[in-house]
């Protein structure tokens, strides 16, 4: 059986707006994600029909997409925008190399 948890996952949202609402949502979403996971892992020990298995990783790839962008909100409205206001150019440059290297990845 594969295991799965978000729920002893500890991280630090520090490039969102770390409001207790906002990390609430984030792991609300995160735990619907693992609901999905979860059930797509019982899905395939009981060789359930694989469109079907498809269709619930849908759900679980559609949620992960959503945390990441609410993320990648806050940084681009906290991190990011500090970083190329700022008069230090090493600043600039790393958070300009953050956001090429995350989407030069596939």
């Amino acid at each position: 059986m594969i295991e799965f948890s978000v729920v002893n996952l500890q991280f630090s949202v520090m490039a969102i707006d770390a409001t207790q609402k906002h990390k609430a949502d984030l792991i609300k979403r995160m735990h619907y994600a693992e609901g999905h996971l979860k059930a797509v892992c019982k899905m395939i020990e009981e060789d359930s029909y694989c469109m079907d298995i498809i269709n619930q990783n849908h759900g679980v790839v559609e949620a992960l997409r959503k945390v990441n962008q609410l993320i990648l909100e806050g940084y681009l409205g906290e991190c990011a925008w500090d970083a190329v206001h700022s008069k230090n150019l090493a600043k600039r440059k790393k958070a300009i190399g953050e956001l090429v290297t995350l989407y030069s990845k596939k």
